[in-house]
């Protein structure tokens, strides 16, 4: 992750001072009592999350005034108490290595993808597998998208314990079997201990060649670049092989994707859209700030032009599709949700599965100068080319279709009800679905967990060294 220069906080902490010092200022005199209690890491912490928040947060004219961060007892507390109310995604972790390690598609874990369900008129959790990672622990020990794990270490799962359980780095899990509109134990145990893994989010592709038409199929997992763009390089190692086969029709499988870095999001958007938009460098979205940094970035509009807005690459292996067909979930987000709307104003977008998260904001990631810690504040929304934003619904479906994790067939199965959506869209002729057990009743409800909410981000690079005072 990269840092903001001195030199930006500077100047905007300038223009805080001096345009919104009412607003945003604190007490010039700590209450000795209180604040002799508190660290003074926890002090150094708390003065860092106000100050920053009060230049780079979107809504940092609502932060409480004449508040003394060095009487706040604990950092995490205090900086959710400055949230503002219509603030569902911001967040801040002690562990600024682990979260680099996730973006860099290398963190310690088993390998698969929970969703967990709370079972119906009960407090016990049950999980379905999304989807398995190649070459991980989980798939070494056999797990597999639509399994269904009832415990860990053979104890049942709560809402008070599961993510405890889940997060354990070893465990055995209990697997469970769908029958009747009930789950019930299986017998079957699967072991695994967890690793520095590869989370490569082009998780799966093929080619469904139908009478001569040729429609490319893709499950995209993440918006993550890798260390050193080698997650760039897997999705244009695919486009390419698409192109190759002479590919011009586009599935896209964003189901489970959260979102991630936006500039993995502009390439896979220049990758789908037409020739015309990418050669012209046309736009993708356009940004906005709070007051002060809009000020500031519409005053010094070249040195900070690329922090108002992104356009199509025209560096990329380019498909030059005229449409796509993406399909969606209530968890995908944020930058999954860009790609999408931003290519609606350029083609033929359409949408097969749910609704989507509903998140048009975005968030940079701001370390700590001196400790391990990185909180991570919603600075901007974006629009599309024409204005599109506010989505707070999500992305509504042109055909809605649930997803039944629980009759999950493999990705690239043309049974899969949504994938057979698109294909009967694009050829004219219906394809079989996966049979639906005629007493199907899901026996939960979806949950989210505290860091699946929070994995559900569009991240954009901080203000670098190329500014100047």
């Amino acid at each position: 992750m990269k840092s903001p220069i001195n030199c930006l906080r500077f100047i905007l902490f300038a223009l805080v001072f001096s345009i919104l010092w009412v607003a945003c200022q604190k007490d010039d005199i700590p209450s000795e009592d209180a604040a002799k209690k508190i660290s003074d890491t926890t002090k150094y912490l708390n003065n860092w999350v106000y100050d920053d928040l009060s230049v780079y947060y979107l809504w940092n004219s609502t932060l409480p005034a004449k508040i003394n961060p060095d009487t706040a007892s604990n950092t995490k507390t205090f900086f959710n108490s400055l949230l503002n109310s219509a603030d569902k995604w911001s967040w801040i972790t002690d562990d600024y290595e682990a979260l680099s390690n996730e973006f860099a598609g290398t963190p310690v874990s088993m390998g698969y993808e929970p969703a967990f369900y709370l079972f119906n008129n009960s407090t016990n959790v049950f999980i379905v597998v999304k989807y398995v990672y190649p070459n991980t622990p989980a798939a070494k020990a056999g797990l597999k998208r639509g399994d269904i794990i009832l415990t860990i270490n053979g104890q049942s799962m709560t809402s008070d314990n599961y993510y405890d359980l889940y997060s354990k780095t070893s465990y055995t899990v209990g697997l469970g079997t769908y029958s009747g509109g009930g789950i019930s134990l299986s017998g079957k145990t699967l072991s695994m201990t967890a690793e520095t893994i590869t989370t490569n989010p082009v998780l799966y592709h093929t080619i469904f060649d139908l009478n001569g038409t040729k429609i490319g199929y893709l499950v995209y997992t993440e918006f993550i670049t890798g260390k050193s763009n080698e997650y760039l390089d897997s999705i244009a190692k695919v486009i390419n092989k698409f192109k190759v086969a002479n590919v011009r029709e586009m599935i896209v499988d964003l189901r489970y994707n959260p979102g991630g870095e936006i500039d993995a999001a502009v390439y896979l958007a220049s990758a789908l859209a037409p020739q015309s938009a990418t050669s012209s460098k046309s736009t993708l979205i356009s940004l906005k700030y709070n007051s002060l940094l809009q000020t500031e970035f519409d005053s010094n509009k070249s040195k900070y032009a690329d922090y108002l807005g992104y356009n199509f690459l025209n560096a990329t292996p380019n498909m030059n599709l005229s449409r796509v067909y993406f399909l969606t979930t209530n968890r995908t987000a944020s930058a999954s949700e860009l790609v999408i709307s931003g290519l609606m104003a350029y083609m033929d977008v359409s949408i097969i599965g749910e609704n989507t998260y509903g998140k048009y904001v975005g968030a940079w990631v701001i370390p700590s100068d001196k400790y391990n810690w990185a909180m991570v504040p919603i600075v901007m929304k974006y629009s599309n080319a024409n204005g599109y934003s506010n989505f707070d619904n999500g992305l509504p479906p042109n055909y809605l279709i649930d997803d039944n994790l629980l009759e999950a067939v493999p990705f690239g199965d043309a049974s899969d009800p949504m994938v057979a959506k698109a294909i009967g869209l694009i050829t004219g002729s219906p394809v079989a679905v996966a049979q639906t057990k005629s007493a199907y009743i899901l026996p939960g409800k979806p949950i989210v967990s505290a860091k699946e909410k929070l994995r559900s981000n569009l991240i954009l690079p901080l203000p670098q060294n190329r500014l100047t005072q």
